[in-house]
């Protein structure tokens, strides 16, 4: 099997989350290139899966990574899989302070991408991966790699292979 993994980082958070996606699908015996959404798409007719990956700033998406699910659609990758996931950041600890920050947070660039997906009639995954980033640049909070590999591996186990 052959996955691709893109992704739009600023900072490096959505980037250690697909290059942690990509590593567990290795793992797995995935063949996976992980790539930023910036650069062209690259042949879709070898890939069995793609896992789509932006960050949430100020309560949206990348366009980039809209154009590129649109891309999906046009190119013809409506039946096989496709995942979402995001991150996100800073959470608040306080609970007023948090109740101000939901606009900003939720529900972030993998709701607005997993929406977009369903209506353009991708075979879309039915969970999304959020990741917290701690700062406004990060770093990624403690247990989020472990996640992302988590969430491939629930990715995978519904595509037929088990980890």
């Amino acid at each position: 099997m052959k996955a691709l993994v893109l992704f739009r980082s600023y900072h490096g958070n959505t980037k250690q989350i697909a290059e942690g996606i990509a590593k567990e699908l290795g793992r797995q015996g995935i063949e996976t290139i992980v790539q930023d959404l910036r650069r062209k798409l690259p042949d879709l007719s070898d890939l069995d899966f793609i896992l789509i990956g932006s960050p949430t700033r100020m309560a949206r998406v990348n366009r980039k990574a809209l154009r590129v699910l649109k891309r999906l659609r046009k190119k013809g990758f409506t039946e096989k899989p496709v995942a979402i996931f995001d991150t996100y950041g800073p959470v608040p600890t306080k609970p007023e302070e948090m109740e101000k920050a939901k606009k900003w947070l939720y529900p972030g660039a993998a709701g607005i991408m997993q929406k977009a997906a369903k209506t353009l009639a991708l075979n879309v995954y039915s969970e999304t991966l959020r990741c917290e980033v701690r700062g406004m640049k990060g770093p990624l909070a403690d247990t989020e790699l472990e996640k992302a590999a988590s969430f491939a591996k629930g990715f995978l186990s519904t595509i037929g292979k088990k980890p």
